[in-house]
């Protein structure tokens, strides 16, 4: 898996085709979706588009498993591999690089459920490698502990302000690769376009996140480099989205600078255990590892 793939959140039509034509043409190689983002087929004409063959490209999509909390009722496994195969076949590929579930919902036996319906779809040679989405250290006991194969990455969020130290010791105990998604949080212009779900970020925490300006001033290059290349060298693979050629260019362009120890220890620092992607109630963060 490619360290630094384009994330495709809320794109849509053609402002998807040609941000992933544009991201492949510009060096890209990894092409992160999912089935609740509805532009799996939008991805796949992005490919055709931008000439990169099928072969030189890994793609992720995620499966939706439902969340009855949320009145979205929890697919059986039955359901879960069907629509893993829709997936499959809306992005035109034979075998999906990574799938994996999106989120921990159902409980013990709707995860478990899910697990399955993977570990049947990479047996069936649907998918070649199989993980999950925001598991916590429970969730991935669970796992373990009905005897099924170890997912092969967690998708989690990611930044200065939610390090989630002992989470990311488990999985590397348990050699489970950590992708990071929501790096640039910490930035004025994320999810500046989609006020109804912009997170819980307030002004006061941006103001905490002021050593990542002081940082991309020093190095000369825009904060979101400082964010993404603070994750690499956190061994975290990264998924930035943009639909802007100019931010898709330089966003890709994270290996010609680094973060000195002491910049990493700066921003080490920030750590807040502030999670901002997932709606929860002002002053509260909604973070999905610790789903029931």
């Amino acid at each position: 898996m490619p360290g630094v793939g384009l994330g495709v959140f809320m794109m849509q039509g053609a402002d998807c085709v040609r941000a992933v034509s544009a991201a492949l043409v510009g060096g890209y190689r990894h092409i992160d979706t999912a089935q609740s983002y509805d532009n799996e087929a939008a991805v796949a004409e992005g490919l055709r588009a931008s000439g990169v063959p099928r072969a030189s490209v890994y793609i992720t999509t995620k499966l939706w498993p439902g969340n009855p909390a949320w009145g979205m009722p929890l697919k059986s496994q039955e359901e879960a591999v069907a629509a893993c195969k829709a997936s499959a076949a809306n992005l035109g590929v034979d075998a999906i690089d990574l799938l994996l579930v999106h989120a921990p919902f159902g409980g013990t036996d709707g995860r478990l459920s899910m697990w399955k319906a993977l570990v049947q779809c990479q047996e069936q040679g649907l998918a070649r490698s199989i993980g999950v989405c925001n598991y916590g250290i429970a969730h991935l006991e669970e796992i373990a502990a009905a005897g099924l194969p170890a997912p092969a990455v967690n998708q989690i969020e990611l930044h200065p302000m939610t390090q989630k130290a002992e989470l990311l010791a488990y999985m590397a105990e348990k050699h489970i690769q950590p992708v990071a998604y929501s790096s640039l949080a910490l930035l004025p212009s994320w999810r500046q376009n989609y006020p109804a779900i912009k997170g819980t970020i307030t002004n006061g925490e941006r103001d905490k996140a002021a050593p990542v300006a002081a940082l991309a001033t020093q190095l000369d290059v825009s904060p979101a480099r400082v964010l993404l290349r603070y994750a690499l060298q956190k061994g975290w693979a990264v998924l930035p989205k943009s639909t802007r050629e100019e931010r898709i260019k330089d966003n890709f362009d994270l290996d010609t600078f680094s973060l000195s120890d002491d910049q990493m220890r700066q921003l080490d620092g920030l750590e807040a255990g502030a999670n901002f992607a997932w709606d929860a109630p002002p002053g509260q963060h909604s973070d999905l590892t610790t789903t029931p």
